[in-house]
């Protein structure tokens, strides 16, 4: 059906309206793997003026679409199908909530008509669907109504704290013709600023404080708060942690007062901060997202019906500040301010006395410097690495066993990125560096992720070769899921679940249409690494690497 056919020559369509709320909004590019339910936008595309970038399946497009959104610090624009296709995306949905991502998620609906009785690619109770993991979500009660829901949308996404949402359109909206009158859409600044006298009580107690103590969320650095938080550290000559399970690079790791990134275990957290401070503030991050509590870890039955909630050391005082108010009503801290973090960051630098520059006792051992062996150490591999990474380089990582190794050999500097998932859901990093090097490509985005990991969004790989994108994938590849051999490792029947033997990601690279390279030993590594992290477009460097051994926090 043309549009000719479906709406009378010379009326405005939903679509027409639409297309310019997108324009007026700036989301001009487009993330998608369109169905049926979603062609009637794509009729008379201007492609002039909008980008069209096609996944393969939409856990790598949602993928790909939050990283391009915390590479802007805009929301960023997904089209899907609203029922299989968002079923298909929930991990990535999921994760993006996690990160606190602004996206707006238009998910395709059967045509009105059709909604009677279970057409195909319907969504059933569309809105419901991608609940919780959103903000909100929305479905038009009529055709006209699709363009100012859709701004209204793009305005919730946007405010703190930030996250993805959706509407669902059904098929024939976009043909329908759109309220004669032009859509005004309203501009939605932030006013939310910092109360002074929560700055002046922060600022008290780190000026009260023998070992002051600060802990760097993502928010930080997602609110442009970096550089001013070394500021803060360095004028009160105060340890940063880095926050568990660390999605977003808020302190340079090569830093002297930075600590390290605290575990994901309550009673290690204790351990570490009780050891080292008495005042502790927390900024743009839970307190404390948690992974497992160290019982767990013992191979003796615990006695789960009689544990305790986690607390935290009654010797520390701890202050939290959270743009999330539902983080803060959790919050294990006796205290916390519901405020922006990175305008609370950069109001304390004014406010705390300047401390005298002491070195600090070292927190973390050092590192030995690993040598070359056969097979390689992942050790090794992340020390070259780390050597051959161009100095803005942004890295990507999803390493759940070797995240250790990875941090120690590469203690990323003060203009380099990081981004991690936020989630327990796998897949982020490999889909969202090729959506981050979609808005910088001045940037080399360095993927370093398993190659179990990676089998979540490698569909990625293509849009990458197809944009020639500057994107560096390094695949420590160790030929199994090493997460679950330490979990079940005496358990021999489990064998087969965790061996991951004869996945080449090296071809599949090929497959994808980009270049892969197999590397089985030191000699030549650090010249494919040069090569790779050098090179126009997209590169993966499939590396075999000797099981870790055992897992280190």
């Amino acid at each position: 059906m043309t549009e000719e056919s479906s709406t009378p020559k010379g009326v405005r369509t939903v679509r027409d309206a639409t297309l310019d709320v997108l324009r007026e909004l700036g989301l001009t590019t487009v993330f998608s793997n369109p169905s049926h339910t979603e062609m009637k936008l794509f009729e008379y595309w201007p492609e002039d003026e909008f980008r069209f970038v096609m996944g393969l399946q939409e856990a790598s497009v949602v993928g790909m679409a939050d990283g391009y959104a915390q590479a802007t610090g805009e929301p960023s624009l997904v089209l899907i199908n609203g029922g299989p296709g968002l079923g298909n995306a929930m991990g990535g949905v999921y994760t993006a909530a996690s990160a606190h991502t602004p996206m707006v998620i238009l998910g395709g609906q059967q045509a009105r008509k059709m909604l009677l009785g279970e057409p195909f690619l319907v969504a059933k109770d569309a809105t419901q669907l991608p609940k919780p993991y959103i903000k909100w979500a929305g479905e038009p009660a009529r055709p006209q109504d699709v363009p100012a829901m859709i701004a209204q949308a793009y305005h919730i996404a946007k405010q703190s704290p930030q996250g993805p949402v959706f509407v669902a359109v059904p098929e024939d909206d976009w043909v329908r013709p759109a309220d004669p009158a032009p859509l005004r859409v309203a501009s939605v600044e932030s006013a939310v600023v910092p109360d002074p006298a929560v700055l002046a009580r922060i600022a008290d107690a780190l000026d009260g404080a023998e070992r002051p103590g600060l802990i760097a969320g993502p928010t930080v650095d997602a609110q442009g708060a970096r550089g001013a938080l070394v500021e803060l550290a360095e004028k009160l000559n105060a340890r940063v942690w880095g926050s568990p399970v660390w999605p977003r690079g808020s302190f340079p790791e090569n830093h002297p007062l930075f600590a390290g990134v605290l575990p994901p275990i309550p009673e290690l957290i204790n351990e570490r901060l009780a050891a080292q401070h008495d005042v502790v503030v927390v900024l743009g991050a839970p307190a404390f997202t948690l992974f497992t509590a160290w019982d767990l870890f013992s191979t003796e039955p615990a006695d789960l019906d009689q544990s305790a909630r986690p607390t935290l050391p009654d010797s520390v005082t701890f202050l939290h500040v959270t743009d999330n108010p539902e983080a803060a009503a959790a919050t294990l801290a006796q205290t916390s301010f519901v405020a922006p973090p990175g305008p609370v960051v950069e109001g304390l630098v004014p406010l705390v006395s300047e401390r005298e520059r002491v070195a600090l006792a070292p927190v973390r051992e050092p590192v030995p410097v690993p040598e070359a062996s056969d097979p390689l150490s992942q050790a090794y591999l992340f020390h070259v690495l780390s050597q051959e990474l161009p100095d803005n380089a942004a890295l990507f990582e999803e390493l759940p066993i070797a995240r250790a190794d990875f941090h120690e050999q590469i203690p990323l500097g003060a203009d380099h990125g990081y981004f991690a998932t936020a989630s327990g859901a796998l897949g982020f990093p490999f889909a969202g560096a090729v959506g981050y090097a979609l808005a910088r490509p001045d940037r080399r985005a360095v993927v370093v992720v398993g190659e179990g990991s990676a089998q979540y969004t490698l569909h990625a790989m293509w849009t990458a070769g197809q944009h020639n994108l500057p994107v560096t994938f390094v695949i420590p590849n160790n030929a199994g899921y090493l997460s679950l051999k330490y979990y079940l490792q005496d358990q021999k029947s489990w064998q087969k679940g965790w061996d991951l033997s004869g996945v080449d990601m090296a071809q599949l690279a090929r497959g994808f249409g980009i270049r892969g390279e197999r590397i089985e030993s030191a000699d030549g590594l650090r010249e494919s690494l040069r090569d790779a992290l050098n090179a126009d477009g997209p590169v993966l460097l499939d590396v075999v690497v000797a099981d870790p051994g055992l897992f280190r926090l």
